[in-house]
Protein backbone atom coordinates (compact mmCIF):
# COMPACT_ATOMS: atom_id res chain seq x y z
CA UNK A 1 0.00 0.00 0.00
CA UNK A 2 1.21 3.69 -1.04
CA UNK A 3 1.16 6.06 1.82
CA UNK A 4 -0.41 9.55 -0.61
CA UNK A 5 -1.27 13.12 0.07
CA UNK A 6 -2.70 15.12 -1.98
CA UNK A 7 -6.06 15.01 -4.40
CA UNK A 8 -5.32 13.48 -7.64
CA UNK A 9 -7.40 14.35 -10.67
CA UNK A 10 -8.72 12.35 -13.91
CA UNK A 11 -7.03 14.69 -16.40
CA UNK A 12 -4.17 13.25 -17.54
CA UNK A 13 -1.11 14.46 -19.30
CA UNK A 14 -3.98 16.92 -20.76
CA UNK A 15 -2.39 20.02 -22.48
CA UNK A 16 -4.46 22.91 -21.37
CA UNK A 17 -3.83 26.65 -23.44
CA UNK A 18 -0.35 28.02 -23.65
CA UNK A 19 1.01 26.44 -20.28
CA UNK A 20 0.65 23.19 -19.87
CA UNK A 21 1.21 21.73 -16.36
CA UNK A 22 4.49 20.12 -15.87
CA UNK A 23 4.71 16.92 -13.40
CA UNK A 24 8.06 17.23 -11.49
CA UNK A 25 8.97 13.67 -10.10
CA UNK A 26 11.74 14.08 -7.27
CA UNK A 27 12.56 10.57 -5.65
CA UNK A 28 13.19 11.27 -1.67
CA UNK A 29 15.78 9.03 0.78
CA UNK A 30 17.23 10.98 3.74
CA UNK A 31 17.52 13.72 1.65
CA UNK A 32 16.88 15.86 5.12
CA UNK A 33 19.60 18.46 5.01
CA UNK A 34 19.00 19.35 1.56
CA UNK A 35 15.46 18.45 1.29
CA UNK A 36 14.15 22.28 1.77
CA UNK A 37 16.46 23.84 -0.64
CA UNK A 38 15.26 20.90 -2.97
CA UNK A 39 11.95 21.89 -3.15
CA UNK A 40 11.84 25.56 -2.69
CA UNK A 41 14.15 25.79 -5.81
CA UNK A 42 10.88 24.17 -7.99
CA UNK A 43 8.65 26.41 -5.56
CA UNK A 44 10.75 29.77 -6.98
CA UNK A 45 10.09 29.06 -10.52
CA UNK A 46 9.23 30.73 -13.35
CA UNK A 47 7.25 29.10 -14.79
CA UNK A 48 4.39 28.42 -12.34
CA UNK A 49 1.52 25.46 -13.62
CA UNK A 50 3.47 22.43 -12.17
CA UNK A 51 3.19 19.63 -9.51
CA UNK A 52 5.57 17.92 -7.59
CA UNK A 53 5.60 14.20 -7.24
CA UNK A 54 7.71 13.53 -4.09
CA UNK A 55 8.38 10.04 -3.39
CA UNK A 56 9.55 9.00 -0.09
CA UNK A 57 11.28 5.43 -0.01
CA UNK A 58 11.23 5.11 3.65
CA UNK A 59 13.32 7.84 4.80
CA UNK A 60 14.82 7.34 8.00
CA UNK A 61 15.66 11.24 8.85
CA UNK A 62 12.97 13.75 8.91
CA UNK A 63 12.09 13.78 4.94
CA UNK A 64 8.69 12.52 5.54
CA UNK A 65 7.96 15.29 8.21
CA UNK A 66 9.69 17.99 5.49
CA UNK A 67 7.34 16.77 2.52
CA UNK A 68 4.43 16.91 5.23
CA UNK A 69 4.99 20.38 5.94
CA UNK A 70 5.22 21.18 2.24
CA UNK A 71 2.24 19.79 1.02
CA UNK A 72 0.23 21.14 3.65
CA UNK A 73 1.77 24.84 2.30
CA UNK A 74 1.61 24.44 -1.32
CA UNK A 75 -1.51 22.63 -2.93
CA UNK A 76 0.61 21.62 -6.20
CA UNK A 77 3.20 19.33 -3.81
CA UNK A 78 1.51 15.76 -3.67
CA UNK A 79 3.59 13.25 -1.83
CA UNK A 80 3.77 9.68 -1.65
CA UNK A 81 5.49 6.83 0.49
CA UNK A 82 6.35 3.50 -0.70
CA UNK A 83 5.43 0.54 1.67
CA UNK A 84 9.03 -0.05 2.35
CA UNK A 85 12.68 1.05 1.00
CA UNK A 86 12.72 0.03 -2.46
CA UNK A 87 15.33 2.02 -4.21
CA UNK A 88 15.16 4.76 -6.49
CA UNK A 89 14.14 2.99 -9.43
CA UNK A 90 10.55 2.01 -7.75
CA UNK A 91 10.29 5.54 -6.67
CA UNK A 92 10.54 6.52 -9.96
CA UNK A 93 8.17 4.49 -11.52
CA UNK A 94 5.61 5.21 -8.84
CA UNK A 95 6.08 9.27 -9.05
CA UNK A 96 5.82 8.28 -13.45
CA UNK A 97 2.33 6.90 -12.56
CA UNK A 98 0.95 9.54 -10.56
CA UNK A 99 2.34 12.17 -12.58
CA UNK A 100 -0.83 14.14 -14.36
CA UNK A 101 1.52 16.75 -16.70
CA UNK A 102 1.79 17.53 -19.98
CA UNK A 103 5.03 17.80 -19.41
CA UNK A 104 7.62 15.16 -16.52
CA UNK A 105 10.92 16.51 -15.38
CA UNK A 106 13.19 15.28 -12.93
CA UNK A 107 14.65 16.80 -10.14
CA UNK A 108 17.08 14.71 -6.83
CA UNK A 109 16.33 16.31 -3.23
CA UNK A 110 19.79 17.07 -2.41
CA UNK A 111 19.81 19.53 -5.82
CA UNK A 112 19.21 23.12 -6.94
CA UNK A 113 17.07 24.19 -9.95
CA UNK A 114 17.83 27.39 -11.41
CA UNK A 115 14.42 29.55 -11.16
CA UNK A 116 14.02 30.02 -14.86
CA UNK A 117 15.45 26.17 -15.57
CA UNK A 118 11.13 25.08 -16.53
CA UNK A 119 10.56 28.02 -18.34
CA UNK A 120 13.49 27.92 -20.63
CA UNK A 121 13.45 23.64 -21.21
CA UNK A 122 9.99 24.55 -22.33
CA UNK A 123 10.60 26.92 -24.96
CA UNK A 124 13.33 24.96 -25.90
CA UNK A 125 11.09 22.14 -26.54
CA UNK A 126 8.43 24.25 -28.48
CA UNK A 127 10.93 25.67 -30.78
CA UNK A 128 12.60 22.42 -31.54
CA UNK A 129 9.87 20.28 -32.56
CA UNK A 130 12.00 16.89 -33.41
CA UNK A 131 13.42 17.26 -29.99
CA UNK A 132 11.16 14.89 -27.85
CA UNK A 133 14.21 15.62 -24.14
CA UNK A 134 16.09 18.08 -22.87
CA UNK A 135 18.34 18.63 -20.26
CA UNK A 136 21.06 21.18 -19.37
CA UNK A 137 24.19 22.23 -18.18
CA UNK A 138 25.17 21.55 -14.80
CA UNK A 139 27.20 23.07 -12.25
CA UNK A 140 28.40 20.83 -9.32
CA UNK A 141 28.10 22.12 -5.60
CA UNK A 142 29.57 19.93 -2.40
CA UNK A 143 27.60 19.45 0.28
CA UNK A 144 27.75 23.14 1.74
CA UNK A 145 26.58 24.54 -1.24
CA UNK A 146 29.97 25.89 -2.85
CA UNK A 147 30.63 25.56 -6.08
CA UNK A 148 33.14 23.16 -7.30
CA UNK A 149 33.32 22.66 -11.10
CA UNK A 150 30.87 22.59 -14.02
CA UNK A 151 29.97 19.63 -16.28
CA UNK A 152 29.24 20.73 -19.82
CA UNK A 153 27.90 18.45 -21.99
CA UNK A 154 26.61 18.30 -25.84
CA UNK A 155 23.52 20.60 -26.98
CA UNK A 156 22.75 18.89 -30.49
CA UNK A 157 21.26 15.49 -30.44
CA UNK A 158 23.75 13.83 -33.12
CA UNK A 159 27.01 14.19 -30.59
CA UNK A 160 24.42 12.89 -27.52
CA UNK A 161 23.83 9.55 -30.04
CA UNK A 162 27.67 9.24 -30.21
CA UNK A 163 28.27 9.69 -26.77
CA UNK A 164 25.71 7.37 -25.38
CA UNK A 165 28.13 4.58 -25.33
CA UNK A 166 31.46 6.20 -24.00
CA UNK A 167 29.58 8.71 -21.12
CA UNK A 168 26.67 9.66 -19.81
CA UNK A 169 26.08 13.00 -22.13
CA UNK A 170 23.05 14.57 -20.58
CA UNK A 171 22.08 14.90 -16.81
CA UNK A 172 19.45 12.23 -15.64
CA UNK A 173 17.98 14.85 -12.52
CA UNK A 174 17.75 17.26 -15.43
CA UNK A 175 15.85 16.25 -17.99
CA UNK A 176 12.27 17.27 -18.99
CA UNK A 177 10.28 15.49 -21.93
CA UNK A 178 6.90 14.57 -23.11
CA UNK A 179 4.72 12.55 -20.71
CA UNK A 180 2.87 11.03 -23.61
CA UNK A 181 6.04 9.38 -24.54
CA UNK A 182 8.21 9.31 -21.45
CA UNK A 183 5.03 7.02 -19.68
CA UNK A 184 5.29 4.32 -22.14
CA UNK A 185 8.36 3.36 -20.16
CA UNK A 186 9.38 2.30 -16.81
CA UNK A 187 12.69 2.37 -14.88
CA UNK A 188 14.60 -0.76 -14.39
CA UNK A 189 14.78 -1.91 -10.76
CA UNK A 190 18.38 -1.01 -10.34
CA UNK A 191 20.32 0.29 -7.01
CA UNK A 192 22.12 2.34 -9.63
CA UNK A 193 22.32 3.47 -13.67
CA UNK A 194 18.55 3.40 -14.02
CA UNK A 195 18.89 6.07 -16.09
CA UNK A 196 21.20 4.46 -18.60
CA UNK A 197 18.21 1.76 -19.54
CA UNK A 198 15.94 4.16 -19.93
CA UNK A 199 17.61 6.76 -21.57
CA UNK A 200 18.73 4.15 -24.50
CA UNK A 201 14.70 3.40 -25.36
CA UNK A 202 13.88 7.07 -25.26
CA UNK A 203 16.48 7.47 -28.03
CA UNK A 204 14.39 5.39 -30.19
CA UNK A 205 11.22 7.14 -29.97
CA UNK A 206 13.40 10.71 -31.04
CA UNK A 207 16.01 13.12 -30.61
CA UNK A 208 17.79 14.18 -27.46
CA UNK A 209 19.20 17.97 -26.64
CA UNK A 210 20.76 20.10 -23.63
CA UNK A 211 20.81 23.97 -23.20
CA UNK A 212 23.43 25.91 -23.37
CA UNK A 213 22.84 27.09 -19.93
CA UNK A 214 23.98 25.98 -16.80
CA UNK A 215 20.63 25.09 -14.90
CA UNK A 216 21.08 22.88 -12.59
CA UNK A 217 22.92 22.47 -9.40
CA UNK A 218 23.64 18.83 -9.07
CA UNK A 219 24.76 18.23 -5.18
CA UNK A 220 28.09 15.76 -4.93
CA UNK A 221 28.76 13.84 -1.90
CA UNK A 222 30.39 10.37 -1.29
CA UNK A 223 26.95 8.72 0.37
CA UNK A 224 25.51 9.09 -3.41
CA UNK A 225 24.80 5.22 -5.08
CA UNK A 226 27.17 5.83 -8.16
CA UNK A 227 30.08 6.79 -6.01
CA UNK A 228 29.47 4.11 -3.23
CA UNK A 229 30.76 1.16 -6.20
CA UNK A 230 31.46 2.81 -9.39
CA UNK A 231 32.30 -0.74 -10.36
CA UNK A 232 28.48 -1.88 -10.15
CA UNK A 233 27.44 1.42 -11.69
CA UNK A 234 29.64 0.56 -14.85
CA UNK A 235 28.54 -3.12 -15.17
CA UNK A 236 25.08 -2.13 -15.52
CA UNK A 237 25.68 0.86 -17.55
CA UNK A 238 27.90 -1.24 -19.82
CA UNK A 239 24.99 -3.99 -19.83
CA UNK A 240 22.50 -1.09 -20.97
CA UNK A 241 24.92 -0.43 -23.47
CA UNK A 242 24.80 -4.09 -24.57
CA UNK A 243 20.93 -4.37 -24.97
CA UNK A 244 20.90 -0.97 -27.14
CA UNK A 245 23.17 -2.31 -29.55
CA UNK A 246 20.94 -6.04 -29.64
CA UNK A 247 17.78 -5.12 -29.26
CA UNK A 248 17.09 -1.03 -29.50
CA UNK A 249 19.00 -0.45 -32.89
CA UNK A 250 21.43 1.67 -31.54
CA UNK A 251 25.04 1.98 -33.46
CA UNK A 252 28.04 2.73 -32.22
CA UNK A 253 30.69 4.05 -33.51
CA UNK A 254 34.27 2.63 -33.87
CA UNK A 255 35.73 5.38 -31.82
CA UNK A 256 32.54 3.98 -28.71
CA UNK A 257 33.41 0.50 -28.89
CA UNK A 258 37.56 0.70 -28.43
CA UNK A 259 36.43 3.43 -25.07
CA UNK A 260 34.37 0.49 -23.85
CA UNK A 261 36.50 -1.62 -24.03
CA UNK A 262 39.44 0.61 -22.40
CA UNK A 263 36.67 1.55 -19.95
CA UNK A 264 36.08 -2.32 -18.80
CA UNK A 265 39.88 -2.74 -18.60
CA UNK A 266 40.11 0.10 -15.86
CA UNK A 267 37.21 -0.78 -14.31
CA UNK A 268 38.17 -4.69 -14.06
CA UNK A 269 41.65 -3.76 -12.33
CA UNK A 270 41.71 -0.72 -10.30
CA UNK A 271 40.32 -0.21 -6.59
CA UNK A 272 37.44 2.29 -6.00
CA UNK A 273 38.82 4.90 -5.22
CA UNK A 274 40.86 5.70 -8.15
CA UNK A 275 38.15 4.94 -10.24
CA UNK A 276 36.62 7.83 -8.66
CA UNK A 277 39.49 9.86 -9.41
CA UNK A 278 40.06 9.44 -12.65
CA UNK A 279 36.55 9.96 -13.39
CA UNK A 280 36.08 13.40 -12.07
CA UNK A 281 39.25 14.44 -13.42
CA UNK A 282 37.88 13.07 -17.36
CA UNK A 283 34.47 14.47 -16.25
CA UNK A 284 34.65 17.77 -14.25
CA UNK A 285 37.83 18.79 -15.21
CA UNK A 286 40.77 19.80 -13.05
CA UNK A 287 38.67 21.56 -9.30
CA UNK A 288 37.02 18.70 -8.05
CA UNK A 289 39.92 16.45 -8.35
CA UNK A 290 42.66 18.30 -6.51
CA UNK A 291 39.77 18.61 -3.75
CA UNK A 292 39.29 15.00 -4.28
CA UNK A 293 43.40 14.34 -4.04
CA UNK A 294 43.65 16.73 -0.83
CA UNK A 295 41.18 14.81 1.24
CA UNK A 296 41.44 11.34 -0.14
CA UNK A 297 45.08 10.87 -1.33
CA UNK A 298 47.21 11.34 1.54
CA UNK A 299 49.93 9.34 1.87
CA UNK A 300 48.27 6.99 5.11
CA UNK A 301 45.08 6.99 2.83
CA UNK A 302 46.83 5.28 -0.06
CA UNK A 303 48.61 2.61 1.96
CA UNK A 304 45.06 1.57 3.44
CA UNK A 305 43.35 1.23 0.18
CA UNK A 306 46.15 -0.34 -1.62
CA UNK A 307 46.63 -2.74 1.28
CA UNK A 308 43.12 -3.23 1.01
CA UNK A 309 42.42 -3.70 -3.08
CA UNK A 310 45.19 -6.14 -3.19
CA UNK A 311 45.05 -8.16 0.05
Amino acid sequence: MVVGRGKMKSNNSKKRGNNPLVSVIMPVYNAGNFLVEAIESIRKQTYKNWELIAIDDRSKDKSWQILKKYSQKDKRIKIFRLPKHKGLASALNLGLKKARGYYIARMDADDISHPQRLEKQIKYLNKHKDVILVGTQVEIINTKGKSIAKKFFPCDHQTIYKKMIEIMPIQHATILTYAKIFKKFSYQNHTTAEDAYLFFKLLSKGKFANTKEILYKYRIHYDSNSLKNPKKTFYLTFKSRIKAILYWNYKPSIRGIFINIVQILIVSFLPNFLIISLYEFWRFKMPLLKKLLIKKLSFEYFLSKFHFAFR
